[in-house]
């Protein structure tokens, strides 16, 4: 199998050859724009040996206002797709998947209207959403238009789909009500859009104590998590969300300072305590370290070839 046949076969929870596999991490910010981090993109890709490509977004999201009051989200409007702000992404995308030239799927990143809210405001969505709900839903509608939209233009320019970033549905974040009635709407309203494009959307459910089942419904390809203490384990979130998932490995562990066989051992026991090689791909539970040993990566996935532990 090649790349971009065996990511196709997980997705579908059909027969591998081995587990996929894929990490990622963030670039230094002399490498984060531009033709820079093009270029670190595909020197990564080429070093790393993964079978896909996340494409990192270190454009964090600006409203049209300054947020420093809950009234102030009523006064977002939606970021224009023609703007700088979303083009310059844009650019980047195809320029990536140009150079892939096909060898693998790649899928770019967007942070949910919650993330980019949290962006936009200095982290008070939470404070904002206690005082007034009505007002940061309002807000967060506004952005999900636009992150619908930019959504369908990154496929349009290559990609083949989205690592969506889903946050706030934390249980020390949010209650389930909360993030029922202000937070999930508008995650849908981006990944509803989706499905209209793509072949490869990832959902990523980022931080400790998410409620998963809450995402049961939310459509994507595949998931990831953090399959920490805190989380349900791979093959327990499995059987929640009822899709392909991504993960097992810890992005601060043995994968960063680990020898071969340590990180060929824990490989082989992550997918043998999945249970089976259909359906899963090797990752990490967030983002690993930006200095992190580059042949460390190479040594997890070419362990998915051994025999599961």
């Amino acid at each position: 199998m090649n790349k971009v046949e065996r990511v196709r076969a997980a997705l579908a929870g059909a027969e591998v050859d081995r587990p996929p596999a894929s990490f990622w991490y963030h670039f230094p910010p002399s490498q984060a724009h531009g033709a820079a981090s093009v270029k670190a993109h595909l020197d990564y890709y080429r070093a790393s040996g993964i079978d896909f490509l996340k494409i990192m977004n270190e454009h964090p999201y600006r409203g049209n206002v300054e947020i420093k009051t809950p009234a102030d989200w009523k006064q977002l409007r939606p970021a224009a797709l023609r703007s700088r702000f979303f083009q310059e992404q844009l650019d980047e995308v195809k320029r990536i998947v140009d150079a892939l030239g096909g060898e693998c799927l790649a899928i770019t990143t967007i942070f949910g209207p919650f993330a980019a809210g949290n962006h936009a405001s200095g982290d008070l969505v939470t404070e904002h959403l206690r005082a007034d709900p009505q007002a940061v839903s309002q807000g967060l509608a506004t952005i999900a238009d636009s992150l619908a939209e930019f959504g369908l233009a990154c496929v349009k320019a290559g990609a083949s789909g989205i690592y969506y970033s889903a946050q706030g549905s934390e249980a020390d974040r949010v209650t389930a009500e909360e993030f029922l009635s202000y937070i999930k709407p508008h995650d849908l309203t981006v990944l509803n859009a989706l499905q209209e494009a793509g072949e490869f959307h990832l959902l990523h459910i980022c931080k400790d104590h998410v409620r998963l089942n809450l995402y049961a419904d939310c459509p994507s390809h595949a998931a990831n998590w953090a399959a920490t203490k805190h989380n349900p384990s791979l093959k327990e979130g499995a059987g929640i969300l009822r899709r392909t998932v991504l993960g097992g490995m810890d992005d601060r562990g043995i994968i960063v300072d680990g020898s071969q066989s340590a990180i060929q051992t824990a490989v082989r026991k992550v997918i043998g305590e999945f249970g089976s090689t259909r359906g899963v791909m090797l990752g990490a539970d967030c983002t690993v370290p930006t200095d992190i040993a580059v042949e460390h990566i190479r040594w997890a996935v070419e362990a998915t070839a051994l025999p599961p532990r």
